[in-house]
């Protein structure tokens, strides 16, 4: 459980993953699945009263529409199952602790409510849920699900998204001066360098001439070359994700492609299209592999190679790059 600090109200989060359903006949399984709810409560009841309650993951389980729609259901009316066992147990914890399941009061697209496919029956189920206080109903802007991070990382689960809004107090901010961020392609290109330094050169052309006291002279000096530096070195202003330097177009590439093929899979899953799409996943998945492997070998000798031309120490380290 994670306990954030906010005004006007606090948020207790906890992430949980419930045993699968218990088929008929297996005491083990519904054992396991009290134990886990057990669990839960004594994690529950520890939470500080007035705590917006956020409880999140793979409950493993099926709910189904609420004979009728009232005010104080725990289930709302977008659903895409019929209830199961641990569905009831579910239903069951979120009235005994005042909760709502929230993926059910938002309509949506089938694809973006259900979580996961059976590999077996080839059939979409929402398995995955988001549940907050009732009194907390309406900060909870939204709940659903997105496909394509599950094909980054090649999860067959797929995300659970939840917007929440809150009014938080606001607070005075200090104001920092920012750092200049320097993109390190762009100091290991010789023309940038030699415009830098050539620009430099004007500049102290310029100074010399000048009859700035000393200790102005090295004010100035100092704000050229910040200036100068953001000309020529500064990062791109679309660039916000930091990037590994061995990362190139090329890997991102193939990754962004490997990407699209988990969601052509899992989209076309039951069909005689699916083993055609599994494969071309499959094959992308290696050669991302494959590739970053050697990007990896090939940055770290150019940078041991680097630094030993440049009479420094470029350590012994070996393997694959974080």
């Amino acid at each position: 459980m994670v306990r954030l600090g906010c005004k006007p109200i606090n948020i207790s989060l906890i992430a949980v993953y419930a045993p699968t359903n218990p088929p008929k006949g297996q005491k083990a399984n519904i054992d396991e699945s009290d134990t886990f709810y057990i669990n839960l409560q004594d994690t529950v009841d520890k939470v500080p009263k007035g705590d917006m309650l956020t409880i999140v993951g793979g409950f493993n389980a099926r709910v189904g529409k609420q004979d009728s729609q009232e005010p104080g259901n725990v289930i709302g009316p977008h659903t895409v199952d019929s209830t199961n066992e641990n569905g009831k147990r579910l239903i069951d914890f979120c009235n005994i602790n005042n909760l709502i399941v929230a993926n059910t009061f938002f309509q949506h697209k089938p694809i973006h409510q259900a979580s996961w496919m059976h590999p077996g029956k080839k059939v979409w189920h929402m398995l995955d849920y988001t549940l907050v206080n009732r009194k907390f109903r309406s900060i909870v802007e939204d709940v659903r699900v997105h496909r394509t991070a599950a094909g980054t990382i090649g999860m067959d689960h797929h995300l659970l998204w939840a917007k929440v809004k809150i009014h938080l107090r606001s607070r005075r901010k200090k104001q920092h001066a920012q750092p200049i961020r320097l993109d390190s392609k762009k100091l290991r290109d010789e023309k940038v360098v030699d415009a830098f330094q050539k620009d430099i050169k004007k500049m102290q052309e310029e100074m010399a001439n000048d009859t700035m006291t000393v200790d102005e002279k090295y004010v100035n000096f100092v704000k050229c070359i910040k200036r100068l530096g953001q000309e020529h070195f500064q990062q791109e202003q679309n660039n916000h994700r930091k990037q590994k330097e061995w990362l190139t177009d090329e890997i991102l590439d193939i990754v962004n492609k490997k990407a699209k093929a988990f969601l052509d899979w899992q989209n076309n899953r039951g069909t005689r299209t699916e083993q055609k799409h599994r494969d071309k996943y499959r094959m992308l998945r290696k050669l991302v592999k494959t590739k970053v492997d050697a990007r990896q070998t090939e940055y770290w000798d150019e940078e041991r190679s680097n630094g030993l031309n440049n009479g420094g120490y470029a350590g012994t380290r070996k393997g694959r790059l974080p």
